[in-house]
Protein backbone atom coordinates (compact mmCIF):
# COMPACT_ATOMS: atom_id res chain seq x y z
CA UNK A 1 0.00 0.00 0.00
CA UNK A 2 1.10 3.63 -0.24
CA UNK A 3 3.09 5.40 2.44
CA UNK A 4 1.11 7.42 4.91
CA UNK A 5 2.09 10.11 7.35
CA UNK A 6 0.66 11.00 10.72
CA UNK A 7 1.04 14.62 11.90
CA UNK A 8 3.09 13.32 14.82
CA UNK A 9 4.83 10.27 13.34
CA UNK A 10 5.60 8.57 10.04
CA UNK A 11 4.08 5.18 9.34
CA UNK A 12 5.14 3.00 6.37
CA UNK A 13 4.07 -0.55 5.69
CA UNK A 14 3.64 -1.76 2.14
CA UNK A 15 2.11 -5.05 3.29
CA UNK A 16 -0.25 -3.80 5.97
CA UNK A 17 -3.29 -4.02 3.67
CA UNK A 18 -4.13 -6.55 1.02
CA UNK A 19 -4.63 -5.43 -2.58
CA UNK A 20 -8.39 -5.77 -2.12
CA UNK A 21 -8.27 -3.62 1.02
CA UNK A 22 -6.12 -1.04 -0.72
CA UNK A 23 -8.63 -0.87 -3.55
CA UNK A 24 -11.46 -0.42 -1.07
CA UNK A 25 -9.56 2.27 0.80
CA UNK A 26 -8.97 4.37 -2.28
CA UNK A 27 -12.46 3.75 -3.60
CA UNK A 28 -13.85 5.19 -0.42
CA UNK A 29 -11.43 8.12 -0.47
CA UNK A 30 -12.08 9.07 -4.07
CA UNK A 31 -15.81 8.62 -3.89
CA UNK A 32 -15.79 5.91 -6.57
CA UNK A 33 -18.41 3.86 -4.78
CA UNK A 34 -20.14 6.56 -2.73
CA UNK A 35 -19.41 10.04 -4.11
CA UNK A 36 -21.89 11.78 -1.86
CA UNK A 37 -19.87 10.76 1.20
CA UNK A 38 -16.40 11.47 -0.17
CA UNK A 39 -14.27 13.36 2.34
CA UNK A 40 -11.58 15.81 1.27
CA UNK A 41 -8.94 17.74 3.13
CA UNK A 42 -8.28 21.40 2.39
CA UNK A 43 -4.77 22.81 2.42
CA UNK A 44 -4.49 24.50 5.80
CA UNK A 45 -2.24 27.56 5.73
CA UNK A 46 -0.85 29.74 8.49
CA UNK A 47 1.82 32.31 9.16
CA UNK A 48 4.98 31.16 10.91
CA UNK A 49 7.03 34.25 11.69
CA UNK A 50 8.39 35.57 8.40
CA UNK A 51 7.33 32.44 6.52
CA UNK A 52 4.15 30.87 5.27
CA UNK A 53 3.33 27.27 6.13
CA UNK A 54 0.98 24.76 4.53
CA UNK A 55 -0.04 21.31 5.62
CA UNK A 56 -2.79 18.86 6.36
CA UNK A 57 -5.50 20.45 8.43
CA UNK A 58 -4.69 20.69 12.12
CA UNK A 59 -7.91 22.30 13.37
CA UNK A 60 -10.53 19.60 14.08
CA UNK A 61 -14.05 20.86 13.51
CA UNK A 62 -13.11 23.36 10.81
CA UNK A 63 -14.87 23.04 7.45
CA UNK A 64 -12.86 20.77 5.18
CA UNK A 65 -10.90 19.37 8.10
CA UNK A 66 -12.44 16.09 9.16
CA UNK A 67 -9.42 13.91 9.96
CA UNK A 68 -11.46 11.52 12.06
CA UNK A 69 -14.03 10.91 9.31
CA UNK A 70 -11.32 10.57 6.69
CA UNK A 71 -9.42 8.03 8.78
CA UNK A 72 -12.64 6.13 9.44
CA UNK A 73 -13.54 6.07 5.74
CA UNK A 74 -10.05 4.89 4.87
CA UNK A 75 -9.94 2.31 7.70
CA UNK A 76 -6.53 3.72 8.66
CA UNK A 77 -5.03 4.53 12.04
CA UNK A 78 -6.23 7.96 13.25
CA UNK A 79 -4.70 10.96 11.47
CA UNK A 80 -2.66 8.96 8.95
CA UNK A 81 -2.31 10.77 5.63
CA UNK A 82 -0.24 10.37 2.42
CA UNK A 83 3.31 11.65 1.89
CA UNK A 84 5.69 11.47 -1.07
CA UNK A 85 8.61 9.39 0.07
CA UNK A 86 11.65 10.80 -1.74
CA UNK A 87 11.01 14.46 -0.96
CA UNK A 88 8.91 14.19 2.19
CA UNK A 89 6.32 16.50 0.62
CA UNK A 90 2.71 15.97 1.60
CA UNK A 91 0.24 14.83 -1.04
CA UNK A 92 -3.35 16.06 -1.24
CA UNK A 93 -5.66 13.66 -3.07
CA UNK A 94 -8.37 14.87 -5.42
CA UNK A 95 -10.60 13.46 -8.16
CA UNK A 96 -11.86 15.10 -11.33
CA UNK A 97 -14.97 12.91 -10.96
CA UNK A 98 -16.21 14.40 -7.70
CA UNK A 99 -19.36 15.53 -9.54
CA UNK A 100 -19.13 19.16 -8.40
CA UNK A 101 -18.42 20.44 -11.91
CA UNK A 102 -18.45 17.52 -14.32
CA UNK A 103 -15.87 14.82 -14.98
CA UNK A 104 -13.00 17.23 -15.77
CA UNK A 105 -13.29 19.86 -13.03
CA UNK A 106 -12.84 19.93 -9.26
CA UNK A 107 -12.66 22.69 -6.62
CA UNK A 108 -10.64 20.49 -4.29
CA UNK A 109 -8.49 20.93 -2.39
CA UNK A 110 -9.39 24.38 -1.10
CA UNK A 111 -7.26 26.74 0.97
CA UNK A 112 -8.14 27.45 4.58
CA UNK A 113 -6.70 29.46 7.48
CA UNK A 114 -8.54 29.40 10.80
CA UNK A 115 -8.98 32.42 13.03
CA UNK A 116 -5.81 34.33 14.00
CA UNK A 117 -3.54 32.17 11.85
CA UNK A 118 -2.99 35.10 9.47
CA UNK A 119 -2.92 38.86 9.87
CA UNK A 120 -6.10 40.80 9.03
CA UNK A 121 -6.01 41.78 5.37
CA UNK A 122 -3.05 39.52 4.59
CA UNK A 123 -3.07 38.54 0.91
CA UNK A 124 -2.32 34.87 0.30
CA UNK A 125 -1.20 33.72 -3.13
CA UNK A 126 -0.17 30.41 -4.62
CA UNK A 127 2.99 29.79 -6.62
CA UNK A 128 2.95 27.01 -9.21
CA UNK A 129 6.27 25.21 -9.69
CA UNK A 130 7.71 22.18 -11.46
CA UNK A 131 6.08 20.33 -14.32
CA UNK A 132 2.80 18.51 -14.74
CA UNK A 133 3.51 14.84 -14.13
CA UNK A 134 1.41 12.04 -15.59
CA UNK A 135 0.98 8.37 -14.69
CA UNK A 136 -0.27 6.12 -17.51
CA UNK A 137 -1.87 2.83 -16.48
CA UNK A 138 -0.50 1.14 -19.63
CA UNK A 139 3.11 2.16 -18.96
CA UNK A 140 2.65 2.17 -15.17
CA UNK A 141 5.27 4.84 -14.59
CA UNK A 142 5.49 8.57 -13.94
CA UNK A 143 6.66 10.96 -16.67
CA UNK A 144 6.10 14.54 -17.78
CA UNK A 145 2.58 14.96 -19.14
CA UNK A 146 2.17 14.78 -22.93
CA UNK A 147 2.04 18.02 -24.89
CA UNK A 148 -1.66 17.69 -25.67
CA UNK A 149 -2.88 17.98 -22.07
CA UNK A 150 -2.71 20.51 -19.26
CA UNK A 151 -4.36 21.37 -15.95
CA UNK A 152 -5.76 24.88 -15.68
CA UNK A 153 -6.13 26.55 -12.29
CA UNK A 154 -8.76 29.28 -12.39
CA UNK A 155 -10.32 31.67 -9.90
CA UNK A 156 -7.19 33.37 -8.61
CA UNK A 157 -6.54 37.10 -8.92
CA UNK A 158 -3.58 38.54 -10.82
CA UNK A 159 -1.40 40.33 -8.20
CA UNK A 160 -0.44 42.97 -10.78
CA UNK A 161 -4.02 44.28 -10.81
CA UNK A 162 -4.46 44.54 -7.04
CA UNK A 163 -4.09 47.56 -4.74
CA UNK A 164 -3.74 46.84 -1.00
CA UNK A 165 -3.69 50.41 0.34
CA UNK A 166 -6.57 50.71 2.82
CA UNK A 167 -7.27 54.36 2.00
CA UNK A 168 -7.04 53.99 -1.77
CA UNK A 169 -9.49 51.09 -1.55
CA UNK A 170 -12.06 53.03 0.48
CA UNK A 171 -11.69 50.86 3.57
CA UNK A 172 -11.72 47.54 1.71
CA UNK A 173 -9.02 44.89 2.22
CA UNK A 174 -7.98 45.25 -1.42
CA UNK A 175 -9.26 46.64 -4.71
CA UNK A 176 -8.40 46.56 -8.40
CA UNK A 177 -6.24 49.09 -10.17
CA UNK A 178 -8.03 51.39 -12.63
CA UNK A 179 -8.35 49.79 -16.03
CA UNK A 180 -7.70 46.29 -14.71
CA UNK A 181 -10.85 45.04 -16.41
CA UNK A 182 -12.26 41.58 -15.89
CA UNK A 183 -10.14 38.89 -14.31
CA UNK A 184 -9.19 36.36 -16.99
CA UNK A 185 -5.76 35.20 -15.81
CA UNK A 186 -5.07 31.49 -15.37
CA UNK A 187 -2.25 29.18 -14.36
CA UNK A 188 -1.44 26.28 -16.68
CA UNK A 189 0.42 23.19 -15.48
CA UNK A 190 2.04 21.43 -18.45
CA UNK A 191 4.66 18.78 -19.05
CA UNK A 192 7.03 21.55 -20.19
CA UNK A 193 6.54 23.72 -17.11
CA UNK A 194 4.22 26.46 -15.90
CA UNK A 195 2.30 28.65 -18.34
CA UNK A 196 0.10 31.69 -17.85
CA UNK A 197 0.47 33.29 -14.42
CA UNK A 198 2.62 31.24 -12.05
CA UNK A 199 1.49 33.31 -9.06
CA UNK A 200 -2.08 34.31 -8.31
CA UNK A 201 -3.86 35.65 -5.24
CA UNK A 202 -6.03 33.07 -3.49
CA UNK A 203 -7.81 35.45 -1.12
CA UNK A 204 -7.35 38.03 1.62
CA UNK A 205 -7.65 37.14 5.30
CA UNK A 206 -10.62 38.75 6.99
CA UNK A 207 -10.47 40.91 10.11
CA UNK A 208 -10.24 37.75 12.24
CA UNK A 209 -7.18 36.51 10.34
CA UNK A 210 -8.99 33.62 8.64
CA UNK A 211 -9.95 32.62 5.11
CA UNK A 212 -11.56 29.70 3.29
CA UNK A 213 -11.46 29.67 -0.50
CA UNK A 214 -11.82 27.09 -3.26
CA UNK A 215 -10.43 27.69 -6.74
CA UNK A 216 -11.12 25.42 -9.74
CA UNK A 217 -8.84 22.86 -11.39
CA UNK A 218 -9.70 21.88 -14.99
CA UNK A 219 -8.33 19.00 -17.05
CA UNK A 220 -8.18 20.11 -20.70
CA UNK A 221 -6.22 19.82 -23.92
CA UNK A 222 -3.72 22.37 -25.20
CA UNK A 223 -6.44 24.56 -26.75
CA UNK A 224 -8.75 24.53 -23.75
CA UNK A 225 -11.21 21.77 -24.63
CA UNK A 226 -12.26 19.83 -21.52
CA UNK A 227 -10.84 16.34 -21.08
CA UNK A 228 -7.55 14.51 -21.35
CA UNK A 229 -5.95 11.07 -21.28
CA UNK A 230 -7.05 8.74 -18.50
CA UNK A 231 -4.43 8.62 -15.78
CA UNK A 232 -3.14 10.30 -12.64
CA UNK A 233 -1.85 13.87 -12.71
CA UNK A 234 0.38 15.61 -10.20
CA UNK A 235 0.92 19.35 -9.72
CA UNK A 236 3.19 21.15 -7.26
CA UNK A 237 2.40 24.34 -5.36
CA UNK A 238 3.58 26.67 -2.61
CA UNK A 239 1.76 29.45 -0.77
CA UNK A 240 3.10 32.95 -0.20
CA UNK A 241 1.97 36.17 1.46
CA UNK A 242 2.39 39.88 0.86
CA UNK A 243 3.38 40.26 4.52
CA UNK A 244 6.04 37.51 4.79
CA UNK A 245 9.27 36.97 2.89
CA UNK A 246 9.39 33.19 2.68
CA UNK A 247 7.12 30.78 0.84
CA UNK A 248 5.81 27.57 2.36
CA UNK A 249 7.41 24.22 1.68
CA UNK A 250 6.13 22.79 -1.63
CA UNK A 251 3.29 20.29 -1.62
CA UNK A 252 1.65 18.06 -4.23
CA UNK A 253 -1.92 17.62 -5.41
CA UNK A 254 -2.57 14.22 -6.99
CA UNK A 255 -5.62 14.07 -9.29
CA UNK A 256 -7.40 10.97 -10.50
CA UNK A 257 -8.67 11.30 -14.07
CA UNK A 258 -10.61 8.13 -14.74
CA UNK A 259 -8.35 5.49 -13.18
CA UNK A 260 -9.70 2.56 -11.23
CA UNK A 261 -9.01 2.65 -7.52
CA UNK A 262 -6.36 -0.05 -7.91
CA UNK A 263 -4.52 1.88 -10.63
CA UNK A 264 -4.74 5.12 -8.71
CA UNK A 265 -3.28 3.27 -5.72
CA UNK A 266 -0.43 2.08 -7.94
CA UNK A 267 0.21 5.64 -9.14
CA UNK A 268 0.44 6.83 -5.56
CA UNK A 269 2.67 3.92 -4.60
CA UNK A 270 5.05 4.81 -7.44
CA UNK A 271 5.60 8.19 -5.80
CA UNK A 272 6.98 6.45 -2.74
CA UNK A 273 10.54 5.31 -3.28
CA UNK A 274 12.19 6.23 0.02
CA UNK A 275 11.25 7.54 3.42
CA UNK A 276 12.23 10.82 5.05
CA UNK A 277 13.46 10.63 8.65
CA UNK A 278 10.60 10.48 11.16
CA UNK A 279 9.77 13.76 12.87
CA UNK A 280 10.25 14.05 16.62
CA UNK A 281 7.33 12.86 18.74
CA UNK A 282 4.68 15.43 19.54
CA UNK A 283 5.09 16.74 23.08
CA UNK A 284 2.03 18.16 24.81
CA UNK A 285 2.04 21.06 27.27
CA UNK A 286 2.61 19.90 30.86
CA UNK A 287 0.19 21.36 33.40
CA UNK A 288 1.37 21.63 37.02
CA UNK A 289 -1.27 22.90 39.43
CA UNK A 290 1.00 22.45 42.45
CA UNK A 291 0.77 20.10 45.42
CA UNK A 292 -2.39 19.53 47.45
CA UNK A 293 -2.39 21.68 50.59
CA UNK A 294 -4.16 22.31 53.88
CA UNK A 295 -5.10 25.97 54.21
CA UNK A 296 -6.78 28.17 56.80
CA UNK A 297 -10.43 29.11 56.73
CA UNK A 298 -11.06 32.75 55.68
CA UNK A 299 -7.48 33.17 54.46
CA UNK A 300 -6.44 34.18 50.94
CA UNK A 301 -5.31 31.09 49.02
CA UNK A 302 -3.07 31.50 45.97
CA UNK A 303 -3.10 28.75 43.36
CA UNK A 304 0.17 28.32 41.49
CA UNK A 305 0.49 26.89 37.98
CA UNK A 306 3.79 28.62 37.21
CA UNK A 307 5.65 25.29 37.12
CA UNK A 308 3.69 24.31 34.00
CA UNK A 309 5.78 24.02 30.85
CA UNK A 310 5.51 23.64 27.08
CA UNK A 311 8.34 21.39 25.80
CA UNK A 312 7.14 21.80 22.19
CA UNK A 313 5.68 25.31 21.90
CA UNK A 314 2.59 25.79 19.80
CA UNK A 315 1.54 28.85 17.82
CA UNK A 316 0.64 30.82 20.98
CA UNK A 317 2.35 31.45 24.34
CA UNK A 318 1.27 29.11 27.12
CA UNK A 319 -2.11 30.18 28.51
CA UNK A 320 -3.90 29.22 31.73
CA UNK A 321 -7.53 28.41 32.54
CA UNK A 322 -8.57 27.45 36.09
CA UNK A 323 -12.01 26.06 36.92
CA UNK A 324 -13.43 24.88 40.25
CA UNK A 325 -14.65 21.28 40.09
CA UNK A 326 -15.43 20.50 43.76
CA UNK A 327 -16.29 22.20 47.03
CA UNK A 328 -18.30 25.22 48.14
CA UNK A 329 -18.46 27.76 45.33
CA UNK A 330 -15.88 30.54 45.52
CA UNK A 331 -14.93 33.56 43.46
CA UNK A 332 -11.67 32.80 41.65
CA UNK A 333 -9.81 36.02 40.92
CA UNK A 334 -7.45 35.87 37.93
CA UNK A 335 -8.72 32.54 36.58
CA UNK A 336 -6.77 32.96 33.32
CA UNK A 337 -3.43 33.67 35.01
CA UNK A 338 -0.81 31.33 36.43
CA UNK A 339 -1.56 32.40 40.02
CA UNK A 340 -5.25 33.07 40.71
CA UNK A 341 -6.58 33.37 44.28
CA UNK A 342 -9.69 32.75 46.34
CA UNK A 343 -10.92 32.97 49.93
CA UNK A 344 -12.56 29.83 51.42
CA UNK A 345 -15.46 30.87 53.64
CA UNK A 346 -16.55 27.34 54.58
CA UNK A 347 -14.71 24.25 55.75
CA UNK A 348 -14.39 21.56 53.10
CA UNK A 349 -12.31 20.36 50.16
CA UNK A 350 -11.84 22.72 47.22
CA UNK A 351 -10.62 21.20 43.94
CA UNK A 352 -9.54 23.16 40.88
CA UNK A 353 -8.70 21.94 37.37
CA UNK A 354 -5.92 23.69 35.47
CA UNK A 355 -5.86 23.63 31.67
CA UNK A 356 -2.77 24.98 29.94
CA UNK A 357 -2.88 25.51 26.19
CA UNK A 358 -0.56 26.79 23.46
CA UNK A 359 -2.99 27.19 20.57
CA UNK A 360 -2.40 23.62 19.38
CA UNK A 361 -2.68 21.20 22.31
CA UNK A 362 -3.84 21.33 25.94
CA UNK A 363 -2.48 19.86 29.17
CA UNK A 364 -4.39 19.23 32.41
CA UNK A 365 -3.80 18.95 36.16
CA UNK A 366 -5.81 19.25 39.39
CA UNK A 367 -5.11 20.49 42.89
CA UNK A 368 -7.16 20.14 46.09
CA UNK A 369 -7.10 22.45 49.10
CA UNK A 370 -8.38 21.03 52.39
CA UNK A 371 -9.94 23.68 54.60
CA UNK A 372 -10.61 22.41 58.15
CA UNK A 373 -12.76 24.16 60.73
CA UNK A 374 -10.79 26.73 62.73
CA UNK A 375 -8.94 24.83 65.44
CA UNK A 376 -9.02 21.39 63.80
CA UNK A 377 -5.25 21.19 63.42
CA UNK A 378 -4.97 17.39 63.08
CA UNK A 379 -7.79 17.30 60.49
CA UNK A 380 -9.76 14.58 62.28
CA UNK A 381 -13.01 16.54 62.12
CA UNK A 382 -13.02 17.42 65.83
CA UNK A 383 -11.45 20.13 67.96
CA UNK A 384 -10.02 18.64 71.14
CA UNK A 385 -6.99 18.72 73.45
CA UNK A 386 -4.76 17.21 70.76
CA UNK A 387 -5.38 20.22 68.55
CA UNK A 388 -4.70 22.59 71.45
CA UNK A 389 -1.46 20.73 72.27
CA UNK A 390 -0.29 21.05 68.65
CA UNK A 391 -0.95 24.78 68.73
CA UNK A 392 0.85 25.34 72.04
CA UNK A 393 3.76 23.15 70.93
CA UNK A 394 4.21 25.30 67.85
CA UNK A 395 3.88 28.47 69.93
CA UNK A 396 6.87 27.43 72.06
CA UNK A 397 9.08 26.26 69.16
CA UNK A 398 8.14 27.90 65.85
CA UNK A 399 5.79 30.77 66.62
CA UNK A 400 6.14 32.34 63.16
CA UNK A 401 3.15 31.13 61.14
CA UNK A 402 3.44 30.06 57.53
CA UNK A 403 1.00 31.38 54.96
CA UNK A 404 -2.48 30.02 55.65
CA UNK A 405 -1.22 28.12 58.72
CA UNK A 406 -4.19 26.32 60.32
CA UNK A 407 -2.61 26.80 63.77
CA UNK A 408 -2.81 30.59 63.43
CA UNK A 409 -6.48 30.88 64.31
CA UNK A 410 -6.57 34.68 64.58
CA UNK A 411 -4.58 35.15 61.37
CA UNK A 412 -2.05 37.58 62.83
CA UNK A 413 0.97 35.69 61.49
CA UNK A 414 1.99 34.31 64.91
CA UNK A 415 1.16 31.04 66.67
CA UNK A 416 0.68 31.79 70.36
CA UNK A 417 -1.35 31.06 73.48
CA UNK A 418 -4.19 33.20 72.17
CA UNK A 419 -4.63 30.75 69.29
CA UNK A 420 -4.84 27.94 71.87
CA UNK A 421 -7.57 29.79 73.71
CA UNK A 422 -9.52 30.30 70.50
CA UNK A 423 -9.26 26.58 69.81
CA UNK A 424 -10.43 25.75 73.33
CA UNK A 425 -13.45 27.99 72.85
CA UNK A 426 -14.33 25.99 69.74
CA UNK A 427 -13.90 22.53 71.31
CA UNK A 428 -16.31 19.98 69.88
CA UNK A 429 -15.35 17.26 72.41
CA UNK A 430 -15.34 17.23 76.19
CA UNK A 431 -11.62 16.37 76.30
CA UNK A 432 -10.45 19.99 76.33
CA UNK A 433 -8.60 21.32 79.37
CA UNK A 434 -7.94 24.88 80.38
CA UNK A 435 -4.99 26.44 78.66
CA UNK A 436 -2.20 27.54 80.99
CA UNK A 437 -0.65 30.95 80.59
Amino acid sequence: MPSFISPSSVFFNKTALSARQTTLVLAMLLGLSAPARAVHLDVEIWGDGDSMAAGFCRTPGAVGCDLAQLAADLMLPPNTLPIEGSSGQIVFLSDFRDFSGGPNKTPNPGFQAVQNMLNPGELVRYHAIGTLRYWDSAVRAWADAPANVRIKLAGGIDPATVITDYHQCGGQLFCFAPGAGSQESFTFFTGAGIGGKAEMIVDAANNQGSLHTHLNFFLENAIGVAGGPVGAYRVELQVLSNQRHNASEPFYVLFNAGLSAADYSAALLDMVDSLPPPPPPQLLPVADAGADRVVRLNGTVVLDGSASSDPQPGPNPLGYDWRQTQGPAVTLVGATTATPRFIPLQAGNYTFKLTVHDGANPGYDEVTFSVPALGDVDLDGDIDRIDIALILGAASKTPQAAANDVRDLDGNGLINVQDGKLAQARCSLRLCYPVRR
